[in-house]
């Protein structure tokens, strides 16, 4: 004998009540909270690879040489080229990020100032990373231009990462994280 299906009764409808509306309104907040995390995380991470990138090419490798003969400044030449490609990446989708829509939306309002500044200072810095390497050594000076560039760039890193670790500290419990 086959069972035979209990008729199945159509959900209630729904008239658009208050609780429909608190239901609607509490999931289109959740989806802009975590559209809001996970751009906040892909900003501070872009960060936070800019930071590395800026330490790494801020180490004096010209008067190393290691037990095998090596010498670091062709590694280093070698490192820096690779690190520029890297630069090359990351900082036009930044700087695209940060001046887009969603940047603004999504990035707090106390430091959306600071962000626009170290946008700059990327794009300054991406000056130097596209520039031919003839133009990167200068005569006469004891420090290179490549080394000031990466220095000055390394401190604007740096400076942001306090802002936004300062941010995080002084956040109101409502307030979105850049550590999601």
């Amino acid at each position: 004998m086959t069972a035979n299906p209990s008729p199945k009764t159509p959900p209630p409808i729904r008239m658009g009540d208050r609780s429909d509306l608190a239901r609607k309104t509490k999931a289109a907040d959740e989806a802009r909270r975590k559209t809001v995390a996970e751009f906040r995380s892909q900003i501070y991470q872009d960060i936070m690879a800019l930071l590395d990138i800026a330490d790494r090419l801020t180490l004096d490798l010209s008067r190393h040489e290691d037990r095998y003969g090596l010498e670091w400044l062709g590694l280093a030449r070698q490192i820096g080229a690779q690190y520029k490609v890297d630069v090359l990446k990351i900082v036009p989708d930044f700087h695209a990020r940060v001046l887009s829509k969603d940047g603004a939306q999504c990035l707090p309002k106390g430091l959306y100032r600071q962000f626009l500044d170290f946008a700059d200072e990327c794009l300054e810095f991406l000056k130097w990373a596209r520039a031919p390497v003839g133009e990167d050594s200068a005569e006469g000076q004891a420090e290179g231009l490549p080394m000031q560039a990466c220095r000055r760039f390394r401190k604007a890193c740096v400076e942001m990462r306090q802002q936004i670790c300062i941010f995080e500290n002084e956040r109101a419990p409502g307030e979105d994280s850049f550590f999601a």
